[in-house]
């Protein structure tokens, strides 16, 4: 063998050795910590994953009708627009683009959120309509009062 080569293997065999050495050393201070009190982990016998209780996965079809898993107690007629808490969160309007974001949703018009179809974004307000019926979600409004100055 030429004389690189032997150097080269002396060091990847050197490097291994060191980091054996290191993984065993932390295994070592590990279990070191576990013995004289000092605890990495606290075990309760709850699993960290799962969901509080009242609270559950939803569905595919759950997610794409809207819903939240469990039949409505309030069934209508399927044109109905149901009362539901969404909110307007932020309107953006420029000169080509009128977005939204209501509630985690970023819409525009023609897009659909629970069945409801965005049929108008303005600087206040977001109309949606479901069949012959239009409902209106105002912005909500931050406590804090913005200025704007112009230069």
């Amino acid at each position: 063998m030429r004389r690189y080569q032997k150097i080269i293997l002396a060091m990847i065999f050197i490097t291994i050795f060191i980091l054996v050495g290191m993984t065993l050393m932390d295994l070592v201070a590990a279990a070191e910590q576990t013995k004289g009190g000092m605890v990495l982990f606290q075990e309760t016998g709850r699993d960290p994953f799962l969901l509080p209780s009242g609270v559950r996965l939803l569905s595919k079809t759950d997610a794409a009708l809207g819903t939240k898993g469990s039949p409505s107690k309030t069934e209508g007629k399927p044109n109905d627009i149901l009362p539901s808490p969404l909110k307007v969160k932020a309107i953006l309007i420029s000169d080509r683009v009128r977005l939204a974001l209501i509630d985690r949703h970023i819409v525009t018009v023609g897009d659909s959120i629970y069945d409801e179809k965005v049929l108008e974004i303005k600087m206040d307000r977001v109309i949606l309509g479901k069949g012959d019926q239009k409902r209106t979600l105002l912005l909500s409004q931050s406590p804090v009062l913005l200025t704007v100055e112009e230069r």
